[in-house]
């Protein structure tokens, strides 16, 4: 088998329309590309995510996808050959990665910064499609407290938030301040409110505070954060979502009895994606982020569903999911 084409379809897949504007105003992730892996098998292969230059589609041109299995190609072009390798071999792509240990996997909606009332309808939105996390951007010129309880009166007490402060809290008091003021209510995690090459700081919050802290896995080193006990949790993002680099660091993190979660911003291949890497991993146990739950369409079929907090693994070849071919041809740029 060998790889004899790669098309990408630069797309803009709309936002749902209660945060389309916003989305417009802010110049949020406007632009999608979809791939399409074609083989002399006659097999197509799909994935998405970012625009890869075009010197490094034509390394794979030729090739056999299988040279890739647990490789380091680009996230989009890898999610395109795990679908190749199991459509191939009958499988889905779960069973090209390691044992399945998770059956459904837990996935976190997301929200931008906004007004209390934005961010409440948000969550009612996320509720109602069967999300149960919710990862807010915590920003100075909002006050964090007004806009989560905002949301804690639009929905049922069930419904977690992770607060997301991209450092912003900037120190452990500020932090331990903030935390103080959010105690009442359903607070999953924090994550990275302060430098993340502040170990002394991470060591001092968790100290003086009950809610778990999670950190981006690789700053500071991880070693060095797991011998300082700075985290509760670590995130695997984007390029190390790799299925490589992403089974090596939920390895190590596993060996420090610490849960992660993935994140990887892209449209349906994304999440099917993610789906399938998270349930070889014991311990991706915290909801994964992909936003395709923002869009009025993931561009994929069958679309992927939501129960309580939960997507099941596909058991179909492949990534699961095929192509919207009708959704896409509306997308197209």
């Amino acid at each position: 088998m060998k790889i004899t084409d790669i098309e990408i379809i630069q797309v803009k897949a709309p936002y749902h329309q209660g945060i389309s504007e916003l989305m417009i105003r802010r110049n949020l992730y406007q632009i999608n590309y979809v791939y399409k892996v074609y083989t002399d098998d006659g097999i197509i292969g799909i994935g998405d995510d970012g625009k890869q230059p075009d010197e490094v589609i034509q390394k794979y041109i030729g090739r056999n996808p299988f040279e890739f299995i647990n490789g380091s190609a680009p996230t989009p072009l890898q999610q395109a050959f795990y679908d190749i390798m199991g459509k191939a071999l009958d499988v889905p792509m779960y069973q090209l990665l390691g044992e399945k240990v998770h059956h459904k996997v837990p996935i976190a909606y997301w929200s931008i910064d906004m007004t209390p009332e934005e961010w409440a309808n948000e969550a009612k939105h996320a509720y109602a499609l069967g999300y149960r996390v919710h990862k807010i951007k915590a920003r100075p010129w909002f006050e964090i407290v007004e806009q989560v309880q905002a949301i804690s009166e639009a929905v049922p007490a069930n419904y977690q938030l992770r607060v997301d402060a991209n450092d912003s809290f900037e120190t452990p008091a500020q932090t331990l301040k903030v935390i103080d003021l959010l105690q009442k209510y359903n607070i999953e995690s924090f994550e990275t409110p302060i430098p993340q090459r502040d170990i002394e700081g991470y060591v001092e919050i968790r100290q003086h505070c009950d809610v778990p802290i999670t950190i981006h896995f690789g700053n500071p080193n991880p070693i060095e954060a797991i011998k300082a006990n700075m985290n509760d949790s670590f995130i695997i993002a984007y390029p190390d979502s790799r299925a490589s680099n992403a089974k090596y660091e939920a390895a190590v993190s596993q060996a420090a009895h610490l849960p992660v979660w993935l994140q990887i911003v892209g449209l349906g291949a994304t999440t099917a994606y993610v789906t399938h890497l998270s349930a070889t991993m014991s311990n991706a146990t915290m909801p994964a982020i992909t936003l395709s739950c923002l869009r009025e369409n993931a561009l994929v079929k069958p679309a992927i569903q939501m129960e309580d907090g939960y997507v099941t693994v596909p058991d179909r070849p492949g990534l699961g999911v095929e192509l919207d071919e009708d959704a896409l041809d509306n997308c197209r740029i």
